[in-house]
């Protein structure tokens, strides 16, 4: 999957508006029919979805956040998916968000649901219930990304401990990492204050995360200048395996960078995250 810097939910009810050329400034839409669609629309919203045109949209990226397959909604949102041949609007769906998972087996099913489409989507598993916590790397070894649901983990608590929610994320990440797929962290619910969205965005980064879920458009500038990946950034992690390959030393000072080992396996771990990003630039 790739690495995806801002991520933009928006309810499948609201689809019309965001269907508009350059309305969209993420690097991926994601249409929810799960925690943003109120449970007497779902049926609404699915219907929507089938006769909607995005051919015109010009999306970046098209995702989707379906409901939990042990649903009723979940089974109906997979049926539509599978008669739409996973095209929504005439966009083929690039990723497909499965919520409310508890171990590598969920991830299994809707993979194989899936397996008949003309180009299935790739599948990002949400962590955020408190056995997917504690199966996070077997779920990540099937998935092609992992997000975090903070909301969902801590309403099977019986209070936000902190110290709980900090290793539920460490899990996630050194998951995520350790497969080699992109770690996506959880909204915040602050619409108004960016500078509160903008620290949270630099702690999950400096957590391991590679990317943040949106709610509201304003929130996509302060998410992409913290996980943007640039061609400046991109270019320094070539030189550096470029320039350990062509030495013949394990490991040499220069005037303003080290080159060793772990050093450029982090490099070279960073390049191919971002692998789709080195191509175009």
């Amino acid at each position: 999957m790739k690495s995806y810097a801002s991520l933009l939910y928006t309810p499948a009810l609201l689809l019309a508006s965001v269907a508009k050329p350059g309305k969209v400034q993420a690097d991926m839409l994601v249409l929810d029919l799960e925690d943003s669609t109120h449970p007497a629309k779902k049926a609404e919203a699915r219907a929507l979805l089938a006769a909607a045109d995005l051919t015109k949209a010009g999306l970046p990226a098209l995702g989707m956040r379906v409901n939990s397959i042990a649903t009723p909604d979940g089974l109906e949102d997979l049926r539509m998916l599978i008669a739409l041949d996973a095209v929504i609007g005439g966009v083929p769906l690039d990723v497909i968000f499965i919520p409310k998972i508890a171990g590598p087996g969920d991830v299994a099913i809707y993979r194989a649901l899936l397996s008949g489409t003309s180009k299935p989507p790739q599948i990002c598993s949400f962590i955020e219930t408190l056995d997917s916590v504690e199966n996070a790397f077997a779920i990540a070894e099937v998935s092609d990304g992992l997000c975090f649901g903070q909301a969902d983990l801590t309403a099977e608590m019986y209070a936000e401990n902190e110290t709980y929610l900090d290793y539920a994320r460490a899990r996630l990440c050194v998951a995520a990492s350790r497969h080699r797929i992109p770690a996506i962290d959880t909204n915040s619910f602050e619409l108004h204050d960016l500078d509160v969205v903008s620290a949270a965005c630099r702690a999950a980064r400096d957590a391991g995360f590679t990317g943040k879920a949106a709610i509201h458009p304003r929130q996509v500038d302060p998410i992409a200048e913290a996980f943007t990946v640039g061609p400046e950034k991109l270019a320094e992690y070539r030189r550096v395996v470029e320039d350990y390959d062509s030495t013949p030393y394990g490991f040499a000072v220069e005037k303003d960078r080290v080159l060793a080992p772990p050093f450029v396996l982090q490099a070279r771990r960073m390049l191919q995250l971002h692998a789709a990003d080195t191509a175009a630039s």
